[in-house]
């Protein structure tokens, strides 16, 4: 769903070892297509030559392609773990699935005074009025968490007549993400910052009870 999502661990500093791990284990399309291209010159030499060097660089270019994707299917980063996160929350608010949501609240949730249950009963009264379709994140990475910026489009849920009308269909929120001990990466707050400055929990206060 998110293969556009904007950042990866170290993109700001353009930290080498980062950017090798994106490449290889997060998005390794490239290093196919570059791959492909050695492939087809090597196959085009080898048919001109007929030489040793070049039959061997035949077999050689396959094999890495088929070691780089095995090796990302094997490795999961932390970058993946949390667009993973972003996509069930994403699916769920679409859906109106609210423990499945919830699921990705972390224990350690803190938005001032409310906690984990403060959110998980929002999100539960929420979806049973609204629904939302989510766009693509920007993804901030801070020594070792995510704040994560995104817009969520809102509509009426099934057989709700609840409508907050326009400019509150469309906003975004701001999300720090951090791993929890399973290495899941959660939510750890959660903020509006457009087109008002308010928590989830604050937020479904205008809701009908």
């Amino acid at each position: 769903m998110y293969s556009g999502a904007v950042g990866w661990p170290g993109r700001n500093g353009r930290h080498v070892v980062d950017i090798l791990k994106h490449l290889f284990l997060e998005n390794p399309l490239s290093l196919w297509i570059g791959l492909a291209l050695a492939e087809i010159v090597t196959l085009i030499v080898w048919w001109q030559s007929r030489s040793r060097r070049s039959a061997i660089g035949l077999a050689a270019f396959p094999a890495a392609a088929l070691a780089v994707g095995l090796v990302a299917w094997a490795v999961e980063t932390d970058y993946e773990r949390l667009v993973r996160s972003l996509e069930v929350m994403a699916r769920a608010a679409d859906t109106g699935d609210a423990e499945a949501l919830i699921e990705r609240i972390s224990p350690e949730y803190q938005n001032g005074r409310a906690r984990r249950e403060d959110l998980a009963d929002a999100v539960r009264l929420g979806l049973r009025h609204v629904r939302a379709t989510a766009a693509t994140p920007t993804i901030q990475w801070e020594d070792g968490r995510a704040v994560v910026r995104q817009t969520y489009l809102f509509r009426p849920a099934p057989g709700s007549r609840f409508d907050a009308g326009q400019p509150f269909r469309d906003v975004v929120w701001e999300g720090v993400f951090q791993p929890d001990a399973d290495r899941e990466w959660r939510l750890r707050s959660a903020v509006a910052i457009r087109p008002v400055r308010v928590t989830p929990e604050e937020g479904v206060r205008y809701l009908p009870r």
